[in-house]
């Protein structure tokens, strides 16, 4: 009986022994999930730029801010600071980042701020935004093209 206790006590040992390096070897993964070199950050093993996870960030908050004015909800945004940084942030194709870019950034980030300051016809306001976003990224981008269409107001 006695060598039933020490044997189990030992695989008990053994296990919590072993779930405590699988706890470690997580906490490693998640460390490796996520880390920041140069204005590149891996995730899931996939390298994304600042200025990716700036527009994703972007993409995420139009999302819910559509989803609000689809229901009549009253909005307040107030990320206009935030997004200048697609001025700055490290892109993925850093050789796109040219005056054509700058000018068509600096046209959403006027299309957002009059989208702020909208107080009347607030989807037509939303759309126009949006209609920034999409001529940068027919030119430069294409990949969130149909994403961003998606995000579109029924106006009327």
């Amino acid at each position: 009986m006695k060598k039933w206790i020490v044997l189990i006590s030992i695989v008990c040992f053994a296990i919590a022994c072993q779930e405590n390096q699988n706890q470690s070897d997580t906490e490693e993964d998640q460390d490796e999930k996520m880390e920041q070199k140069e204005g590149i950050t891996l995730i899931n093993g996939v390298e994304r730029s600042e200025l990716a996870l700036t527009m994703r960030d972007m993409y995420n908050q139009m999302k819910s801010v559509r989803d609000s004015l689809q229901a009549g909800q009253d909005i307040k945004t107030n990320y206009l600071e935030r997004y200048k940084s697609i001025h700055t942030d490290h892109a993925t194709e850093p050789e796109k980042i040219d005056e054509l870019y700058q000018g068509m950034a600096a046209n959403f980030l006027a299309r957002y701020e009059a989208f702020e300051h909208a107080t009347d016809d607030r989807p037509t306001a939303f759309n126009q935004m949006l209609d920034a976003c999409l001529a940068c990224h027919q030119q430069k981008c294409p990949g969130p093209v149909k994403a961003i269409n998606k995000l579109k107001l029924n106006e009327g």
